[in-house]
């Protein structure tokens, strides 16, 4: 490493953090991480870090002299130190996920904590252009889109890569001018990994065709990076327009919306809005949108789909319904014996016998009797209420089908029955046999409010008469 890109190190420190600032170091062992932290002390910024160590238990003994140098280093320029010590090839096994996978998922997860823990707000990783290379690789050959051939950001939230524009061999130029020690991992020269297939074969390869391959492709990404920017902008306005919020975990979209963007719109907005619901464990790939996709675009009036464990996506005639979040199903049962408030974890439901017109959207009834004790309900197969101008009592089920409410939603509508006898479904404007057109002398009115409910039925049952 060169005076001059000591010095471009030096100032790109001083781009993203401030003097005195605190942060987390990812430390190894490896050259990268100890050249990262021997630049950092070299700066003018006066740091207070703290180091992270994850003992993989990969190599048994070897492992744990990894974890005694980086100890050693710490000490001796009084750096704290945080180790954790886990079987990454168990974990992999229980993750049912690849070990270099595994081994980055469960780091992000020790140094986020630490992080959280110390009240920090960056974490330096020591990656590189050579990193950086075979990361590039790896998903091209993999198969991914723009956004996953970008690779790694410099500053990417709270991670921080410094080094990414510099070469290993600078940074290994660094350590033996300045006589550093550092730890080799053998690890790093099987072809048994991906990565490292591509760096000892691949790579050499290219760089017969084009010797500065490395800086080529930097500056390609550097393109794909601004592409992705510009695409990130439209996709999020996007998004705000066609996916409709109803609930904490719960979103609706309109196919007839979602239709009139072309294909690429379609997969770019799932993918990005997806991505940010998934947990750590659950895995998004463009094929999980594209069967996506495919379910949204048949010809089947109703379906769901599963895209992750966690992920549920129903088709309802014009609509999608997604659930980000299972919880317990919900359950309307509420049993109401007078006037007045009643409420459940769902709904509020107002019942007075007073002329309430036009006011809280009261809608009136005749009831037998005295109209009490009134059961507010969910849906249940079988169910029948009795229509004006009809003679029998018509199926629930198929004044859903006649009014084209989507199957996901059926189940959420309050169901009110009187001595046994449905006589209103919220949400749904039908004939009943019971419901009069305003007020009348011993009528009930009844009003009903429920936030995420009333939410979804505006954006479905609602949306669709408009």
């Amino acid at each position: 490493m060169n005076q001059n890109q000591f010095q471009n190190i030096i100032s790109d420190f001083e781009k993203y953090l401030k003097k005195n600032e605190k942060i987390v170091l990812g430390l190894s062992g490896g050259q990268d991480s100890i050249a990262l932290l021997h630049l950092l002390l070299e700066s003018k910024l006066e740091l207070d870090i703290y180091a992270c160590h994850l003992n993989h238990s990969l190599r048994g003994i070897d492992s744990d002299k990894d974890q005694e140098f980086v100890e050693k280093v710490c000490k001796e320029k009084n750096i704290p130190l945080f180790v954790k010590k886990i079987s990454i090839a168990r974990a992999a096994k229980r993750l049912k996920i690849g070990v270099e996978e595994t081994g980055r998922v469960l780091r992000r997860k020790f140094f986020e904590k630490i992080c959280d823990d110390i009240k920090a707000k960056k974490i330096l990783l020591a990656h590189h252009l050579d990193d950086q290379v075979e990361t590039f690789f790896m998903r091209l050959l993999r198969g991914s889109s723009l956004k996953g051939l970008q690779s790694m950001n410099i500053n990417d939230g709270k991670y921080l890569r410094p080094l990414i524009p510099y070469r290993k061999v600078d940074l290994t130029n660094f350590l033996v001018t300045r006589k550093l020690d550092w730890i080799q991992d053998e690890s790093n020269n099987l072809t048994d990994y991906t990565r490292n297939n591509i760096r000892k074969n691949l790579i050499p390869i290219l760089e017969k065709f084009n010797p500065n391959i490395h800086s080529t492709i930097f500056h390609t990404l550097d393109l794909i990076s601004q592409q992705n920017q510009q695409i990130g902008i439209q996709i999020a306005s996007i998004e705000e327009k066609i996916i409709k919020q109803v609930s904490e975990n719960e979103y609706v979209i309109s196919t007839k919306d979602l239709f009139s963007l072309s294909d690429f719109e379609i997969s770019e907005m799932f993918y990005r809005f997806f991505i940010s619901k998934i947990g750590p464990k659950d895995f998004l790939s463009y094929k999980n949108i594209n069967d996506l996709v495919k379910m949204t675009k048949s010809e089947n009036a109703s379906s769901e789909f599963f895209l992750t464990k966690n992920i549920k996506i129903e088709k309802g005639y014009e609509f999608l319904f997604i659930k980000t979040y299972f919880e317990n199903k919900e359950n309307h049962n509420l049993n109401i014996s007078s006037e007045g408030i009643w409420k459940n974890d769902y709904l509020t439901v107002k019942i007075s016998k007073e002329n309430l017109n036009n006011e809280d959207n009261y809608l009136f009834f005749e009831l037998p009797e005295d109209g009490f004790p009134i059961n507010v309900r969910s849906f249940q197969n079988g169910d029948r209420i009795r229509l004006r101008g009809l003679k029998s009592p018509k199926k629930l089920h198929d004044i859903f089908i006649d009014n084209k409410i989507p199957k996901f939603i059926r189940t959420m509508l309050p169901i009110f029955e009187a001595n046994g006898t449905i006589f209103h479904i919220h949400g749904v404007d039908i004939n009943s046999s019971y419901k009069l057109k305003s007020y009348k002398k011993n009528s009930i009115g009844i009003s009903v409010t429920s936030k995420n409910l009333d939410e979804l039925i505006k954006s479905t049952i609602l949306n669709q008469k408009n």
